[in-house]
């Protein structure tokens, strides 16, 4: 109800009788004292600028969004250009990362009028499905094809994880033990991580400015920004029941992945309970590039020889995704506070994953690492 009075009283300019009375204002007294009730509006935090972003279809705000972007670029000529690294960087995101944002939650949803994802909750669906996890086409059983990732209750390695070969593991199933099968999918988790990291290499060349920067303090801020990227990329693709793996064409349940044995289940619960929170944000991926950006162009990792450039175009970055979030977000005051919290608890999530991994190497007679995600995190934290 309030929020329609606030409206109402922006949009048609209406000027109540002044009141010095300080009227208390809840449900039942509200209408009594229109001047006080706007004034409470004000007081709690209300936005001029966030009425023009009420109830509308998406074309009408992201009209809108377009004309006040534009106006602001005119009054203020270097919100001009930051505007422009937004939208450059937002480009670069779209053309590296193969499953947005938009598209996964699509999925996720069942919006995408396509055939479901593949659901693998237990040993018998993995090895099913595991012939098809590194494949962008997965062929999806008759008797899996009403089942909804969103009532499976599913969660594993999602899409950006996972390798782009798509080779048949054999078929002879009742031999393969689970040990077997969870180490060989751990395995296949690696090869596309591999790929992600060459998808975030090349995403943070097309960052203005990223290869001017000292050739070694760019495989720093790689080597140190990667595995926090990419748990960034990894919140889409999951909800509270599971993630989406293999280019989404595969759901693989929470509960799945809790079930495995130590230190496999270790590994992705600490990724859900951050995803979950993250995206709570609402961030869309104009936003997400922005951020990413920022997490890659952070001057503090160990081992920079030269951090004053590396300040200077992350502070060039943190402003555009600032002015970003204000007009993508105007009812969200504290969204980029927030955002920036969120590096710090990156950081934790990486460091307890190098463990694991550690953990992994010490445990596991047949385990082995991607070279290329060795040589990350080798020394990391």
């Amino acid at each position: 109800g309030c929020k329609g009075f606030f409206r109402r009283t922006i949009r048609l300019k209406l000027v109540y009788d002044h009141c010095d009375l300080h009227c208390r204002i809840h449900k039942k007294s509200r209408n009594k004292c229109q001047y006080c009730r706007f004034q409470k509006c004000l007081n709690v935090g209300m936005s001029h600028n966030a009425i023009r972003f009420g109830r509308m279809p998406q074309a009408e705000k992201d009209k809108l969004l377009a004309e006040f972007s534009s106006d602001m670029e005119h009054l203020h000529p270097e919100a001009a250009d930051l505007r422009a690294l937004a939208r450059h960087l937002y480009e670069a995101y779209l053309k590296h990362f193969p499953l947005t944002k938009a598209k996964a939650r699509a999925i996720l949803s069942g919006k995408t009028g396509e055939k479901v994802p593949f659901v693998i909750h237990d040993m018998k669906s993995l090895m099913e499905g595991e012939q098809f996890i590194n494949c962008r086409q997965v062929p999806v059983p008759d008797h899996q094809q009403q089942i909804s990732p969103v009532t499976a209750g599913l969660g594993g390695y999602p899409e950006a994880y996972l390798g782009t070969d798509c080779g048949a593991l054999g078929t002879n199933l009742s031999a393969q033990t689970p040990d077997m099968v969870e180490l060989r999918f751990f395995h296949s988790c690696q090869s596309r991580s591999a790929e992600a990291v060459r998808e975030v290499t090349e995403f943070a060349k097309s960052i203005p400015g990223f290869i001017e920067l000292d050739l070694n303090d760019q495989v720093t801020l790689l080597k140190y920004g990667v595995i926090e990227v990419l748990i960034i990329m990894m919140s889409p693709l999951m909800n509270k029941d599971g993630t989406l793996i293999s280019y989404g064409q595969i759901f693989m349940t929470r509960e799945f992945l809790k079930s495995l044995r130590k230190p496999f289940c270790q590994m992705m619960e600490p990724k859900f309970e951050f995803s979950v929170k993250f995206n709570t944000l609402e961030l869309d991926d104009s936003d997400m590039a922005l951020f990413l950006a920022v997490i890659i162009l952070s001057g503090d990792r160990p081992g920079l020889l030269n951090v004053k450039p590396i300040e200077q175009l992350q502070e060039t970055v943190l402003h555009s995704l600032e002015l970003q979030l204000k007009l993508n977000h105007p009812d969200s005051l504290q969204l980029f506070a927030k955002l920036l919290q969120k590096m710090t608890d990156l950081r934790q999530i990486v460091t307890d994953h190098v463990h694991l991994i550690e953990l992994l190497k010490k445990t596991e007679v047949d385990m082995f690492l991607h070279p290329l995600l060795q040589e990350i995190m080798k020394d990391l934290y």
